[in-house]
């Protein structure tokens, strides 16, 4: 794994989430739709949920799911803080964390730092030349 990928991985981990929240928005909000069907009559399995139990179970399977992903990313965002925070340089652990822990564009940390932007993609190259990422 070279060392952009590895840094890289908040960032998609991150996009996943988002995208399974998004998920999670439209579950709930359509799930409004979905009628139950109520009888007197017991139920013979489990096998046999309404759409409105199903419903149910989706929703909660996926926030499950959002709550396992949001505790990894934030395990990962420490590992790749750790390594970046190696680097032993203030400048280049700046631009580092920018992009890879608050998922920065080049456009907002070039305004941020007030550095142009050849200089910003210059010193992206030299802080990745200091990161040295963990063995598997």
């Amino acid at each position: 794994m070279t060392v952009k990928e590895y840094l890289s991985q908040a960032l998609y981990l991150d996009k996943r989430l988002r995208t399974k929240e998004k998920q999670l928005d439209w579950l709930k909000d359509h799930s409004v739709y979905v009628s139950s069907e109520l009888s007197d009559m017991p139920k013979s399995s489990r096998a046999h949920r309404s759409a409105l139990e199903e419903a149910v179970v989706k929703i909660v399977d996926l926030e499950t799911e959002i709550a396992i992903g949001i505790a990894e990313l934030m395990q990962l965002q420490s590992s790749i803080a750790q390594v970046i925070r190696s680097t032993n340089n203030m400048e280049c652990e700046t631009i580092l964390e920018m992009r890879y822990l608050t998922f920065m564009s080049w456009e907002d940390i070039t305004v941020q730092l007030g550095y142009s932007q050849s200089y910003i993609y210059h010193l992206h190259r030299r802080a990745l030349s200091l990161v040295r990422v963990p063995a598997a």
